[in-house]
């Protein structure tokens, strides 16, 4: 995973950065050759960035008079810029490009990091460094005693005047706007820092300490780089925190028990060139862009995620592969979610990737909090899962949704990101159902039928049922908790007046029973053989492999599901609070199969009651019952979960297998 990083930070530099009329046969070449003679062009990317600064103070050495210098400000562009390489370090500026901050109360930097920063300075001008000449230039321009403001006023500093130096004078100086802006100190010919070679060889060698080492931690010398094989090397043990990956937290005593923090760089160390290409992946590879979208990072399975390709040896595949990417980025519409839906649908054409890795993290300051992660996906698979998206929109099926849902709030389309997981187990009842919606093990869940799906492996189906029953079960609260009129979102699909349709829980379990075909179909859910066939005429359409009702059993909780149905209808009509009286029956889905037959003496109780029966339908139901409990005996052997399951099934379709028109509640 992070070779492939690594790889597509190369592929991301060459594309910026390299001659795309002259493409070179070797990358890492170019990449070495890069660092080696033309360290400027590679900076703005190993460095933070700057343009979003407005403002620019330079400090210049006056040519003449040598004891002044001049404060002058410019207007920041982006070629000023890649002229100023700068890297926060806390205890002091790392060389003359300094962020002042200015807020209500204070400035800063302090007078402590000032002071700590001219002692770097000179400290550093005085090693035997190529870059020593460059940092004593810089020293004895900052001890000029004289410095010229941009309103032509002359301030002298040292020992008794107000300010010690003219470093600490330009700090407070600056013009009272509040915010960040950059200072900088020029050299005797007036070439800002990032014009200066040797600074730039500093920074090439100073950013990698900074950046990928700690104090229990520091470089280790002469050592092979485990990611691109370099031998007689330097490595770094914070390298993949220090460029912005926090997956392994081998700095942190504690984190991992048994590591000897101080032998951490045998594992987890990468060498300063590979450090910085998987900086270049955290910081730029992964930004998002203007409107602040990233297409490497899309919600799959209900939560955001990164995508990585593993991509092959051939430059010029990667290259096409970067380009579609960035123009998909330059083409996209606003529609956020259409967007997310669309990147997997780019990638699995690309003929430059051999597989892609999935990864559940935050994505911030670095890219951290992984919760999961799903390796070795080929294109051809994902080309599979959309052939089968495709087809899947023309499956027609009594038992499946009569209005398949495909709106923002409420989209049950399959698609290749499988967003879908997120409507299909939500819990309905807002702030009271928030927590369980959000809970580790529902996400997990989610992760592991993506992997399943992406892998073609079985969906681990008892936590599958776990979470699904639990949906149920939030339907059916509301569903009590209503009272009157509860009935109606467990007997229909959704439809307002305006034609507009919306969820409800007999619309969920027929959205269900459709993904549960779609996941047999994946053969990640095994379909079954055999399935039970009614007598009854109306009843044979709503049989069949797109049911599931494979055994007598099933068909036997789904047919008193249907009837149940019925008695919630018919109270309904009469006005009963059925919150109270009929959806109490089911205990809150808890029923298993041998309480089926007293469910169903309840139910006939009931419909004599209310004189039901005398509908042809509900006579022929009764006996098609009747005639499957005869034969099943004292054989109800079904767990709970398929019990009632088969039961929210069969109520689903109640007004489908018998219409209202045939009802009689007069009775």
């Amino acid at each position: 995973m992070i070779n492939a990083m690594r790889t597509l930070a190369l592929d991301f530099l060459f594309d910026n950065l390299g001659d795309k009329h002259n493409t070179p046969g070797n990358l890492e070449n170019w990449y070495k050759n890069l660092r080696d003679s033309e360290p400027q062009k590679l900076f703005p990317f190993l460095v933070e960035d700057v343009g979003n600064i407005e403002k620019i103070y330079i400090i210049y050495p006056d040519k003449i008079d040598s004891t002044l210098v001049v404060l002058d400000s410019e207007d920041m562009t982006e070629e000023k810029s890649s002229k100023l390489p700068f890297k926060q370090y806390r205890a002091h500026a790392i060389g003359p490009v300094i962020k002042r901050l200015k807020s209500k109360n204070k400035i800063s930097p302090s007078l402590t990091t000032q002071n700590q920063t001219l002692n770097y300075f000179k400290k550093a001008g005085q090693c035997s460094k190529s870059w020593a000449g460059y940092f004593k230039e810089i020293s004895e321009i900052l001890e000029r005693p004289n410095i010229k403001l941009h309103d032509g006023k002359v301030v002298t500093t040292g020992e008794g005047e107000k300010w010690g130096n003219i470093y600490s004078a330009a700090i407070d100086l600056l013009p009272s706007e509040k915010g960040t802006v950059i200072v900088a100190i020029a050299d005797h010919n007036h070439k800002w820092p990032g014009e200066r070679i040797d600074y730039l060889g500093y920074l090439m060698d100073e950013l990698s300490t900074l950046k990928y080492c700690t104090g229990a931690t520091p470089a280790q010398e002469k050592q092979t780089c485990p990611l691109c094989g370099t031998t007689d090397t330097t490595v770094f043990p914070n390298a993949l925190k220090g460029a912005g990956i926090n997956l392994l937290n081998a700095d942190r005593i504690g984190a991992f028990p048994g590591i000897d923090v101080s032998q951490a760089w045998k594992g987890y160390a990468l060498c300063g060139a590979c450090a910085d290409l998987v900086y270049v992946y955290k910081y730029h590879v992964l930004k998002k862009d203007s409107k602040n979208r990233n297409p490497f990072i899309t919600n799959i399975a209900g939560d955001n995620a990164i995508v990585i390709p593993f991509t092959i040896i051939d430059l010029t595949e990667r290259q096409n592969m970067l380009r579609n990417v960035k123009d998909f980025i330059k083409n996209a519409s606003t529609d956020v979610e259409e967007d997310e839906e669309s990147i997997l649908e780019i990638l699995k054409e690309e003929k430059g990737i051999l597989n892609l890795t999935f990864l559940w993290a935050t994505v911030g300051q670095w890219i951290d909090d992984v919760t999961g992660m799903i390796t070795n996906v080929p294109p051809s698979r994902l080309k599979y899962l959309s052939e089968i998206n495709e087809e899947s929109m023309g499956w027609n099926h009594p038992v499946f949704p009569e209005r398949f849902l495909k709106d923002k709030d409420n989209n049950f389309k399959p698609d290749l990101s499988l967003r879908a997981l997120n409507v299909l187990f939500k819990r309905p009842g807002g702030q009271k159902s928030k927590q369980t919606n959000q809970s580790v093990t529902l996400k997990q869940l989610k992760k592991n039928i993506a992997a399943s799906v992406y892998h073609r492996t079985g969906i681990p189906m008892a936590r599958f049922w776990q979470e699904a029953m639990t949906t149920a079960r939030w339907y059916w609260l509301v569903a009590i908790e209503k009272g009157k009129d509860g009935e109606k979102g467990l007997l229909y699909e959704g439809r307002k007046r305006t034609g507009e349709s919306f969820l409800t829980a007999a619309g969920w379990v027929r959205h269900l029973c459709w993904w549960l075909y779609y996941f047999k179909k994946l053969e990640v859910m095994q379909m079954a053989e055999n399935f039970y066939e009614p007598q009854m005429e109306r009843l044979k359409p709503y049989f069949g492999t797109e049911s599931g009702i494979d055994a007598p059993e099933k068909a036997y909780a789904f047919l008193i599901g249907v009837l149940y149905g019925k008695v919630l209808q018919v109270q309904g009509a009469k006005g009963i609070n059925v919150g109270a009286n009929a959806l109490t029956w089911l205990k809150r889905l808890t029923l298993k199969g041998r309480d089926l037959p007293e469910l169903y003496n309840k139910i006939r109780e009931k419909l004599l009651a209310y004189e039901t029966e005398k509908s042809k339908d509900v006579r022929e139901l009764v006996s098609e019952i009747g005639n499957l409990g005869w034969k099943l005996g004292d054989s109800f052997n079904l767990d709970e979960t398929p019990t009632n399951y088969f039961l929210l099934l069969g109520q689903s379709l109640t007004t489908t297998i018998l219409p209202k028109k045939e009802e009689n509640t007069n009775g």
